[in-house]
């Protein structure tokens, strides 16, 4: 399970009851989710100076100028800045949602995220892997069968005490109904601490259960919506 899975997932489920023309979002996913081998180029940015910087806009400037980033490459994730305080910033792409989304092969999505160090251990070795299955041409469903082995042989570790990411781009791209959404913190935690101890609930709540609609992932991931975007904007009436 991945940060973004769940937030994508509850966006659709709320766009259903705001938009008339939710239907399109699915159509227009159909044709890349239908190819045997998907194009991967679109998923690629042509700039790499421009995703590391898209990558920044995921935290403050104080936190993410210190951090490493790393781009997509068609092997994977690599490295395109040292970083010097323990946190990664990265650009997540819509193939880090949970197996079987529709949105699953969505070019469009743009998620960056600031990882801590804790996270940067513990979350980030799951993120990577997805991305590197992905562009090896492993399908989705065995990517479904080999997270659960990797967690059940501990090759994927838990969340670490205090995991958590930055989401707080002005520039991400989530949905299409809603790419900016708004701008929040992630919590990570594994599935011995459940979601009611934090109070956790729907897309409303001061705390969102953001693995309540993938309750096969060991990882329990919880949303916090905060006030400003990276870049010290106001998030209100976004």
């Amino acid at each position: 399970m991945t940060p973004i899975t769940n937030l994508m997932r509850r966006n659709r489920s709320l766009r259903k009851h705001l938009l008339a023309g939710a239907g399109l979002t699915l159509l227009a996913a159909a044709p890349v989710a239908a190819q045997k081998s998907p194009d991967l180029t679109p998923y690629l940015m042509a700039s790499r100076d421009a995703e590391v910087a898209l990558a920044r806009s995921a935290a403050p400037a104080s936190i993410s100028g210190a951090a490493a980033v790393l781009v997509l490459t068609r092997d994977g994730f690599v490295e395109a800045a040292h970083g010097s305080n323990g946190f990664t910033c990265l650009v997540a792409r819509s193939f880090n949602a949970r197996v079987g989304d529709p949105d699953f092969w969505r070019p469009q999505v743009r998620a960056p995220h600031c990882l801590n160090p804790q996270a940067s251990r513990s979350v980030l070795p799951e993120m990577k892997k997805r991305e590197e299955w992905i562009m090896s041409g492993v399908s989705p469903s065995q990517i479904a069968a080999r997270t659960r082995h990797a967690y059940a042989a501990h090759q994927f570790p838990m969340p670490e005490a205090g995991a958590m990411a930055y989401m707080l781009s002005p520039q991400q791209h989530l949905s299409e109904a809603n790419p900016h959404w708004m701008p929040h913190l992630m919590f990570y935690f594994d599935r011995s601490m459940s979601a009611s101890e934090w109070g956790a609930g729907g897309m409303s709540a001061p705390v969102i259960n953001g693995s309540a609609d993938d309750p096969s992932s060991p990882v329990l991931t919880l949303l916090v919506p905060v006030r400003q975007w990276s870049d010290g904007t106001t998030a209100m009436g976004r």
